[in-house]
């Protein structure tokens, strides 16, 4: 009987200790709202760029050709732009995550205006290469929300262990060897 009471202390202890630990791993709720409207933006962005891809879809069967290779070449222009504003930005506000928008939209940009090129000389279905990019670009901001979630997650589970704090490399004061006088 005492044995079994000792057990189900231990069990019972066992359990404080998972929900503790399980406590320590769950974010804060300040930290984890920054994730999530990061990965929020990402992944309105790879709405966004859906939404584009979609609209030339509909314009290349309403619309002739002419004028959508010239609506095409606007909205690489655009992107353009965008992609140099956010890249000064980046420069003057010294942000890695400003300068990868920036060369985003650049590489929007260029995937735009090569559009036209690529289905005339491979001889692609235009409505198929602009549903193969659209989920290319897609996939790529899903990839990086998770890699953002994921990042976030280990920096703040990083900053809850002190470990780093106590293994730091002090360098050992040198003595100098006396000799002794005897």
């Amino acid at each position: 009987m005492e044995k079994e009471l000792v057990e189900e202390e231990k069990v019972k202890d066992l359990e404080k200790d998972d929900k503790k630990n399980k406590k320590a791993k769950k974010l804060p709720k300040e930290i984890s709202q920054e994730i999530l409207k990061k990965m929020f933006k990402d992944l309105l962005k790879a709405v966004g760029i859906m939404l584009y891809f979609i609209i030339l879809n509909l314009a290349y069967s309403t619309i002739k050709q002419e004028r959508l290779v010239g609506d095409i070449e606007i909205f690489a222009g655009a992107f353009l732009v965008v992609g140099i504003v956010f890249l000064e930005r980046a420069y003057k506000k010294d942000s890695g995550s400003i300068a990868l928008t920036g060369i985003e939209f650049l590489v929007l940009s260029l995937h735009s205006l090569s559009i036209m090129h690529i289905i005339t000389l491979f001889k692609y279905d235009f409505r198929f290469y602009l549903l193969t990019s659209s989920y290319i670009f897609s996939i790529y901001y899903v990839l990086k929300a998770i890699l953002l979630y994921t990042k976030g997650r280990k920096a703040y589970l990083d900053s809850l262990s002190d470990i780093s704090e106590i293994v730091k490399k002090d360098e050992p004061i040198k003595k100098e060897a006396k000799k002794r006088n005897d």
